[in-house]
């Protein structure tokens, strides 16, 4: 794959912010103790006799320390688990942690003021976009000439990852941070298998118009005992049955199609057929009492959602694939003992077709790690550091713990010897051989398999069979420029809002669906048609 140029990617607050502080610089961490730091120390010696693998060539750690900027909740579960209490030992390296706040917007926000103030510690996690504005202005450390001296690992999945080398490059040709890779997942429809039984579903759904058929099966039951009853429910994005109607937003075949920008999980294509079929679907489903009303008008919260799957208020829900997991392990058993859910196969879209889940991206540009220039005399032993958690020791450690002890080999595959519900059930400051790494450590790969399998049989059973290559669609991280990111935020911001309203109006019944035509032109004079160019541009520029 090719890359013509690469463009960084920043919001306009951002922009502006840095305006005024341009010229100014982090510092290190000694003086960056803002947050509440916790030290490591003596690392918890390994078992008796336990060798390093062979295949750490490189990482061989220089010693030291190095303050480390985190979300507080990050440390925290970082700091409970049992394979980091490894890592010290093996690298020689201890990591004090700074801890920013929790939340998302807080903490990027607390990035930004501790590059103005000076405060930012040796390393710490930044956007994407942080990490190349404020490297371009000489704050971060450019990593690449240090991935190419004291990081072979790293270097090697680079090489072998040219579109992730294509989004952690610059503009300039350097690399500022680089990004965690996330792991592959998808939505997945759950139902409950009692209450078809009780209804008299037989078959299980395998197109739309047999899982709509279904839904009125189950409503003709349970609707004439509850009035409250609505068999499809579900929290926060409506729009999440795309993929069966082929009207997500994506890239194929090189061309950009619909409002990718917006996510690439639920990112809409307002002008595929299938997607005017699926506003036609949901309106079906609401004019009949199908779906739940509150989440179409976007009123429930989860805590309410979850109530009313727990309780029988609704069978059938699409959400994350640990979701089926959950509901059964927190199922009233005494007062629904015959709880019980499974996924439905992904169904044929509405043309036949094997249905392309969308995922989330595989590289999360919200979680990098960048190094402050003042600390550019650590930059030797934090990315040898680094290059620890890329070799096959440093993964088999972060993804499967010690073997023996939390894993073993059985005809050649690594199976877990912990738990996953005794060790995710330990309370919070307890250590636990726990392997959730979706949850941020430190920047690594991932092993899907090892995720997918430290969880409940029934919640590996599920993304084993339904996260397959057929499956699922290609996921792009796109790079805009500072000046296309300027014009796309604000397009999108006014596009979304007006969509969402104007779709809603659809589903109602508020609207007719004879004026459709009428609403895309709409849609246009918003910018719509704008922003599926500026995507257009983007991906040329980064993958042609």
């Amino acid at each position: 794959m090719g890359k013509k140029s690469v463009r960084r990617m920043t919001a306009a607050v951002l922009a502006a912010l840095l305006l005024a502080a341009a010229g100014l610089s982090g510092c290190s961490g000694k003086d960056a103790q803002n947050g509440t730091a916790k030290t490591d120390g003596t690392a918890q010696a390994g078992p008796a006799g336990e060798t390093q693998a062979e295949s750490t060539a490189g990482t061989e750690a220089l010693g030291g320390t190095f303050s480390y900027l985190m979300h507080s909740k990050f440390v925290t579960w970082l700091n409970d688990l049992e394979w980091y209490t490894y890592v010290p030992e093996k690298t020689g390296v201890t990591v004090e942690f700074v801890e920013g706040p929790s939340e998302n917007d807080d903490y990027y926000s607390d990035v930004d003021q501790r590059m103005i103030s000076k405060s930012f510690p040796d390393a710490g996690i930044v956007k994407l976009a942080q990490a190349n504005v404020y490297g371009e202005q000489g704050a971060f450390v450019d990593l690449k000439p240090y991935i190419e001296q004291y990081a072979p690992n790293i270097q090697k999945y680079l090489e072998d990852h040219p579109g992730y080398a294509a989004l952690v490059t610059s503009e300039n040709g350097a690399i500022y941070g680089l990004a965690n890779e996330t792991p592959t997942s998808a939505d997945v429809v759950a139902y409950r298998t009692d209450h078809f039984k009780e209804a008299g579903i037989e078959k299980i759904p395998g197109t739309i118009d047999e899982f709509t058929e279904a839904m009125r099966t189950l409503k003709a039951y349970y609707g004439a005992k509850d009035s409250n009853y609505y068999p499809l429910s579900g929290r926060d994005q409506l729009l999440r049955f795309m993929p069966y109607f082929e009207a997500s937003a994506g890239f194929e075949g090189g061309t950009a199609h619909g409002n990718y920008y917006t996510s690439s999980a639920y990112g809409y294509d307002l002008k595929a057929e299938g997607f005017k079929q699926m506003v036609e679907w949901y309106h079906t489903l609401y004019a009949e009492g199908l779906i739940d009303p509150e989440w179409v008008s976007g009123a429930i919260s989860e805590e309410q959602w979850e109530t009313s799957v727990l309780t029988g208020k609704s069978s059938i829900f699409t959400d994350g694939y640990t979701r089926p997991a959950w509901f059964m392990n927190n199922s009233d058993k005494t007062t629904y003992p015959e709880y019980d859910l499974n996924v439905i196969p992904y169904m044929k879209t509405v043309n036949g077709n094997t249905t392309k889940m969308t995922a989330k991206l595989q590289y999360d540009e919200r979680r990098c790690m960048a190094i402050n220039i003042t600390a550019e005399d650590k930059a030797p032993m934090i990315m040898k550091y680094l290059d620890f958690f890329f070799s096959e020791e440093g993964q088999t450690l972060a993804n499967w713990g010690v073997e023996g002890v939390s894993y073993e080999v059985a005809d050649g595959r690594k199976q877990y010897l912990v738990d996953y519900t005794q060790e995710e059930q330990k309370p919070a400051g307890t250590k636990k051989w726990s392997f959730l790494t979706d949850q941020l450590t430190f920047i690594k790969p991932i092993d899907n398999e090892a995720f997918y399998s430290y969880n409940t049989e029934f919640t590996t059973d599920i993304a084993l069979s339904l996260f397959t290559e057929d499956n699922l669609a290609q996921r792009w991280n796109i790079i805009y420029s500072t000046d296309q990111t300027k014009e796309i935020s604000n397009l999108v911001s006014i596009v979304n809002e007006s969509m969402n309203s104007g779709v809603l109006k659809f589903i109602k019944g508020e609207r007719s669906m004879d004026e459709w035509d009428a609403f895309l032109a709409e849609m246009d004079g918003l910018g719509y048609d704008r922003i599926v160019e500026i995507e257009q541009e983007a991906y040329d520029a980064m993958y042609k």
